[in-house]
């Protein structure tokens, strides 16, 4: 048609935006680092737990950096009793952990169906049900890097 120019429709929502800094309110922002935890005494894990009937499983993440930490990405391996894997799955646990701090983290559980339940938990009194063990490790660490006017700190 003559007069009608073609342009593209605007097909993302607005308000989707990715945040690639944090301001603290101090002029300086964060950039965020991923790091590789090659030492595993840099972040702890400890404190697992999931009830027969719970929909989460929890676990605490000790700190033992000299930086915050936001995020902490973790491989879990469930077994059976006699060693067999039952399930094994990587999750990116978000939590804001400042330096030498610890904090329990939530997330849903693997066990849908809730016929698992951790062996060093509260034994339950119902038949047919499977205990197992977990083995847990960080992979890596997300902490940011604070800069103020472009200088690292």
């Amino acid at each position: 048609m003559p007069g009608h120019k073609a342009c593209a429709e605007k097909t993302l929502r607005g308000k989707l935006k990715v945040e690639k800094t944090r301001n603290n309110g101090t002029g300086r922002q964060f950039a965020f680092d991923t790091i590789t935890a090659v030492s595993q005494t840099d972040v702890r894990l400890s404190g697992y737990d999931k009830p027969l009937n719970s929909r989460k499983e929890s676990l605490f993440i000790s700190n033992k950096t000299e930086r915050e930490i936001t995020a902490v990405e973790v491989r879990m391996t469930y077994k059976d009793m006699q060693g067999r894997m039952l399930h094994e799955t990587e999750r990116l646990l978000r939590a804001d952990i400042p330096a030498g701090a610890t904090r329990r983290v939530e997330f849903p559980s693997w066990d849908k169906q809730n016929s698992f339940y951790y062996h060093k938990g509260r034994q339950p009194r119902v038949a047919n049900v499977t205990p197992y063990s977990i083995e847990c490790s960080v992979l890596r660490y997300v902490s940011p890097s604070v800069t103020s006017a472009g200088e690292k700190l």
